[in-house]
């Protein structure tokens, strides 16, 4: 585009900032999150995780402040080496009620810009201050919830080592993140996630799994992207991993 015509695009969009220009985003979405994990585990070594976050988003709106609401679906773990699985299950991921979270719409450099600060869930326990609070240590902590209703404390993680040790932890993690991203058209957002993570095991059903391991976000920030993209209200969320691949794989910008 001539740079003459792209200033006469960003003085348009200026100017209809004051009345003000925002799409109407109102309505229910898909949500995809991609993330890299680096992570120092027992026996192995260092690895990394690649996972995969699919929810059911509905968006409410006044001007430029929006409020999302999720519905969690699934999430896909692969690790860079087979001797390491995990999976939280579907069951799991469904039963947790994350916070509304909040988004603010910025005209930037004639990009429109989707922007969500940090935001907290606590997931497996009830803390005062979840952004803060140390998270719980032992089952019977009074703050620790059975997530799932299936009478184990927290949230329930499937794991397996070396294909041969196979189990179950019983975990309590708290999840940050925070969005920039571009709303490219009125029915698809696209961005880069910021993201921290913490996790304490209270029970497993092997010992392998109580063992201390550190992970943490990769350093590289672009390897961390979300979309959104807008559904007809009838998606559930089967239809969202029917369509998983192809929206992952806009994603690869």
């Amino acid at each position: 585009m001539p740079a003459w015509l792209v200033l006469i695009c960003c003085a348009a969009l200026a100017a209809q900032a004051e009345t003000p220009p925002w799409p109407d985003l109102e309505g229910e979405w898909a949500s995809v999150q991609v993330l890299v994990a680096t992570a120092e585990l027992p026996l192995l070594g260092s690895i990394t995780i690649h996972t995969v976050i699919g929810a059911l988003t509905l968006v409410t709106q006044s001007g430029s402040q929006l409020i999302l609401e999720d519905r969690y679906c699934f999430t896909q773990a692969t690790p860079s080496t087979w001797l390491f699985r995990t999976q939280i299950p579907d069951l799991v991921m469904q039963s947790i009620s994350p916070p509304p979270r909040q988004v603010t719409l910025r005209l930037v450099d004639c990009d429109l810009r989707f922007e969500q600060g940090w935001h907290t869930e606590v997931r497996g326990a009830v803390l005062a201050d979840p952004a803060r609070d140390a998270l719980p240590i032992e089952p019977d902590d009074p703050r620790v919830v059975d997530l799932d209703g299936d009478g184990h404390p927290g949230m329930t993680i499937h794991a397996s080592v070396l294909g041969v040790m196979n189990g179950q932890c019983y975990a309590v993690q708290r999840y940050r993140y925070a969005l920039d991203g571009t709303v490219f058209d009125a029915n698809t957002i696209v961005g880069f996630v910021d993201w921290t993570s913490e996790q304490n095991v209270l029970e497993a059903t092997h010992a392998l799994f109580l063992e201390p391991f550190s992970d943490g976000s990769h350093p590289d920030r672009s390897s961390h992207r979300f979309l959104m993209m807008r559904t007809d209200g009838s998606w559930t969320c089967d239809t969202l991993r029917e369509h998983l691949q192809e929206m992952v794989q806009l994603l690869d910008f």
